[in-house]
């Protein structure tokens, strides 16, 4: 995973719980840390430490024998906005932050079209997803907020269960916000959603 750092001498912060040695390939660097830092600059929205990010070199974090670093919650999700702002795949599945000025970044819109020879061929899906505080490490809650019958969604409410949708269920650290769409795609062409009947197109929980 490729992410893009300034030099110590610019005064930005680590997260404390990473580790820097005299070996370490992070000694040189300070983070672009989406936080607030009193003293150092005030608060930068995520779209503004993208855009500076872009002007340094870069580096991988993580490398070869295990000695890698977990990629702290902020710089993964920044990493997941630059990549969803790119587009993904075909185009059918998409997604994008609510508010570009939430330095936490936790409030996201997805879009699924739904897919080919299905009741949900044509049909576009918008979600919402949050991911708290200790996203990677647990999901994020997901909640339909267009209306569509599927097994794996509550049908009051919209939220995608995890224990029917184990992408949820499962979850693993790797996992991100555009696999959790195109596996539920993949969920309503499956043989026991494919052909469920829907509530009309253009209604929302």
């Amino acid at each position: 995973m490729l992410f893009h750092h300034k030099i110590l001498k610019k005064g930005f912060l680590l997260p404390s719980h990473i580790n820097i040695s005299a070996a370490s390939p992070l000694r040189s660097y300070s983070f672009l840390f989406a936080c607030d830092c009193p003293g150092r600059g005030g608060q930068r929205s995520p779209r503004e430490i993208i855009d500076r990010s872009k002007e340094s070199s870069s580096m991988t974090l993580g490398g070869s024998g295990g000695s890698g670093v977990v990629v702290p919650r902020n710089f993964r999700l920044l990493e997941e906005l630059e990549r969803g702002e790119k587009g993904i795949g075909d185009g059918t599945v998409s997604y994008g932050m609510d508010d570009g000025d939430d330095i936490y970044m936790r409030s996201w819109t997805g879009t699924i079209i739904g897919p080919l020879n299905t009741v949900h061929e044509g049909r576009i899906y918008q979600l919402k997803l949050f991911c708290d505080k200790d996203y990677p490490d647990k999901p994020p809650s997901v909640r339909f907020h267009s209306r569509i019958n599927m097994t794996c969604v509550n049908p009051d409410t919209g939220v995608v269960d995890p224990r029917k949708f184990l992408v949820l269920g499962n979850w693993q650290r790797d996992y991100t916000m555009e696999y959790i769409l195109t596996q539920l795609k993949k969920e309503m062409a499956a043989s026991h959603n494919r052909k469920l009947v829907q509530p009309p197109e253009g209604t929302y929980f």
